[in-house]
Parts: structure tokens; sequence; C-alpha cells
């Protein structure tokens, strides 16, 4: 069976510095389905603490588009191209997406209490807004960390966890 070439497929675009929620929302003016994730974060000055918004993946924008209107995105400015890995477009996986807008919902850095994990394994996340993805645990002691991969960028996602049950993967 060929693949459908209408059927829209979740890339990577490498983006000027500091353009990313604009080109984001250009793209979804132009009908593209687009996703810039952001996080609220404490930010501090000698005068003043303020809540920002922070992009998480700095100069990249991810897109929904077929083969057909691909190169279209181009229109909606700032950008530099695809990511590129191996000579072709990067393109992200399903669980990769739902990684990705996951984090974008994430209010606050969340902990993890491990109880007979150790470092590297594998594990999935059981409850809260992470629950269903599965990462490797990168911290134990003190802050717990859990690290979530995304082979299609070549990336992780290093993510603060607590009070959410998880499981190893054997």
């Amino acid at each position: 069976m060929t693949p459908n070439p209408s059927a829209a497929k979740w890339y990577v675009l490498k983006v000027k510095p500091k353009s990313e929620k604009k080109v984001g929302l250009r793209l979804r003016e132009m009908g593209f389905e687009s996703c810039v994730p952001t996080q609220k974060q404490l930010r501090n000055w000698s005068d003043r603490k303020k809540l920002v918004e922070v992009v998480l993946f700095n100069n990249y924008v991810f897109v929904a588009t077929n083969s057909q209107r691909k190169n279209e995105v181009f229109r909606a400015g700032n950008i530099y191209g695809y990511l590129n890995l191996g000579g072709r477009a990067a393109v992200l996986t399903e669980n990769e997406v739902t990684m990705v807008k996951r984090l974008s919902n994430l209010v606050e850095p969340v902990q993890i209490t491990y109880e007979g994990f150790r470092l590297y394994e594998e594990v999935e996340i059981l409850s809260g807004t992470l629950a269903g993805l599965r990462g490797v645990i990168t911290a134990v002691h003190g802050s717990s960390r859990i690290q979530l991969a995304l082979p299609s960028m070549q990336c992780f996602a290093n993510v603060e966890v607590k009070g959410v049950e998880v499981r190893k993967i054997c």
C-alpha cells in the first residue's frame, strides 16, 4: 500500500531566534496546525521577579503539513528550513507530538519520588499531565528528573516530576 501524500505529518522547522511564537501564529493563520511549546517560568532581575512565558524549544516550531503544502510554510517568514537528519526532513512520531503538546501544558515543574528505581532505567509515567509517556530516570537524589526522548529531533526534554506514579518498563 502506498502512503497517502495528502496525509499530514509533523515536521520540525528551524526558525530565527526569538521568532518562534510569531512563526507559529503565522502558520496557524495560513491554515497549518502548528505547535510552539511554552512554559511560564519565574525570572529574577536585580529589582524584581516576573513570571514570563518561555519557549521550550528555542529556534524550533512544530508544524503539521502534507507533501503538497510542504513548501508553503516558508511564506510565514523567519524560517531557515526543515530540521534534517540523515539528509531527510525529520518527521515526528505520534508519541513525540503528544509529548511536545503535553510539555507545553505543564504549569510548574513536577517531581517524582523514586522508590526502588535506579539511574538510567526506563519508566512509564502513570499519572499526572505526562501520563502514558516513557522516559529515562536521570536523577534520583534531591530534585528527581526524568528525561523524555525525542529521537526524531535527536534531543531530550528533562522534566522534574513529583507526586506522580511511575512504573519500570521491563
